[in-house]
């Protein structure tokens, strides 16, 4: 009945008009920025990790948003230290470390309920359907000793409230230990993600803010790219990379990583890959701001149910610019040698277009590489934009890729008690159809946008309004799965209440 098919959501919506109509009194307490939002700029410099652990204020409920924008408190912010990240490395440089860095944990709980245009993502779209989705998790940073640890963890699921749609399960776990060692630094980093559709502009949980697996580290060692829609479906994604840094002066110092990554889909029809990867740069630090770093990345992609290998090698030049607190900007930019074994974009021939040449069974195409970010800090507003070029995987529908990625976000500290936030993405993936049995240039494009605004109830609770767009179209007919067509629209209102629990110390 038409009733049933809505109660789950109900539920939610009730949930939150109890929150909503709680006493005045419990209106916000406003403090100072949590260790929690402090650290999702950055990770400890060595140097100041073990300095003044002293037991700062607890702080009052923030918004994921306020958080990055800022806050209107009257009270001093905790300082930051300059960040240390190096340039070559896999992590994009933030905008600084705590200072006055202490060990703690905080969970988080959150409750959404949800508007779906097209809960399966058919290519010409289906009747409106309703999901409830709930999410728990929680927040480490662990200082002890020489090692520094932080941990993320997300857990939930998104429960269908009618037969238009497959419920799905979301895990995401995010692990960065650093150990300092004298001249050495040795970074584990590993990530991991099991959601139920694509990666790439993730709303299922509601909120915009979800990470959808991603861990701020740069091509190719973060978690393996799903930037074309595939319909719905569980997939498994993890990267795991071990990085080591050693200074030879104040000034220079040498990189050196090793990853491997893997992307597994439930859907037989989609390709499973496993990617390679090593990396050996030098960095210079020009200016207390300024570094300049050139570096070599090897990486291998391989397919276990597709005849197709890639090997690529790429080397590029980087500039980078740090401002404590206000501004983290890096470009990395050079050629880029592709030798697979069917050709990624046209001009698999020999005098074709793309620079390919064909060796026996392989074929070589030269490519260019770019690599960019920039967050920008304002006293209410924070900007985030990323943008990279060059071979990729394919996402699980072409056998190998040459893709361009792009996203942004922009929120702000409207007020004392309400936070705004802007959201999008755009990509572009062009290579071989693995669909075919003789391999034909597909070309897809896909955009996402979203809106959510925030608002704190109480020191601990918070509502949150959301709205996620996401449209996808290709040059020609495809079939991913059972999702078949040539384009795909999607709208996603989301309406849910948060418990996000102030850092408890250890």
């Amino acid at each position: 009945m038409h009733i049933l098919r809505h109660s789950s959501l109900a539920v939610t919506f009730c949930a939150v008009l109890l929150v909503v109509s709680a006493p005045s009194a419990r209106a916000q307490d406003n403090g100072q920025t949590s260790p929690q939002d402090q650290q999702n700029q950055g990770q400890q410099a060595p140097g100041q990790q073990n300095e003044q652990q002293a037991t700062t204020p607890i702080p009052a409920y923030h918004s994921p948003l306020a958080s990055q924008a800022g806050d209107d408190s009257d009270e001093e912010a905790q300082p930051l230290a300059p960040d240390t990240t190096p340039l070559s490395g896999v992590q994009n440089l933030s905008l600084g470390t705590l200072e006055n860095a202490h060990s703690y944990w905080q969970p988080h709980i959150d409750i959404f309920g949800s508007f779906d245009s097209n809960p399966e993502e058919g290519p010409h779209g289906s009747s409106w359907g309703t999901w409830t989705s709930l999410s728990g998790g929680v927040d480490v940073h662990r200082i002890a000793g020489n090692s520094d640890l932080a941990l993320t963890y997300t857990g939930g699921g998104m429960i269908s409230s009618g037969a238009s749609a497959t419920n799905g399960v979301v895990q995401e776990l995010g692990v960065v230990d650093k150990f300092t060692l004298r001249r050495w630094t040795l970074s584990l980093l590993d990530n991991l993600s099991y959601l139920p559709e694509a990666s790439f502009g993730f709303g299922g949980l509601g909120n915009i803010g979800t990470s959808g697996g991603s861990s701020g580290l740069g091509a190719p060692f973060g978690t393996p790219g799903q930037t074309i829609l595939t319909g719905i479906g569980q997939s498994v994604a993890n990267a795991f990379a071990t990085e080591a840094d050693v200074n030879l002066t104040p000034r220079t110092s040498l990189t050196f990583v090793g990853g491997y990554s893997l992307l597994h889909y439930s859907n037989t029809g989609l390709l499973d890959s496993g990617d390679a990867s090593f990396r050996a740069g030098y960095n210079y630090l020009a200016t207390r701001k300024d570094t300049i770093a050139v570096f070599y990345t090897f990486t291998a992609f391989r397919y276990s149910n597709f005849n197709q290998s890639i090997n690529d090698h790429t080397i590029q030049a980087s500039y980078g610019r740090r401002v404590t607190g206000k501004l983290a900007f890096q470009v990395a930019a050079g050629p880029q040698v592709a030798v697979s074994r069917v050709a990624i974009t046209p001009g698999a021939v020999s005098g074709a277009s793309g620079g390919a040449t064909s060796t026996g069974s392989s074929l070589t195409q030269l490519y260019w590489s770019l690599d960019t970010n920039l967050q920008y800090q304002m006293k209410r507003t924070a900007l985030v934009l990323s943008y990279i070029h060059g071979v990729n995987a394919g996402s699980g529908v072409l056998g190998g890729s040459v893709g361009d990625v792009a996203s942004g976000s922009l929120t702000r500290q409207m007020s004392r008690t309400f936070s705004s936030g802007l959201t999008a993405g755009y990509s572009r993936n062009s290579g071989s159809l693995i669909t075919s049995t003789t391999p034909v240039n597909e070309t897809f494009d896909y955009w996402f946008a979203g809106a959510s605004f925030s608002h704190p109830i109480g020191r601990t609770l918070g509502l949150t309004l959301s709205y996620q767009m996401q449209y996808q179209d290709s040059n020609s007919a495809f079939c991913i799965g059972s999702l078949c067509g040539q384009s795909v629209i999607r709208n996603l209102i989301s309406i849910g209440v948060g418990w996000h629990e102030r850092p408890l110390l250890f």
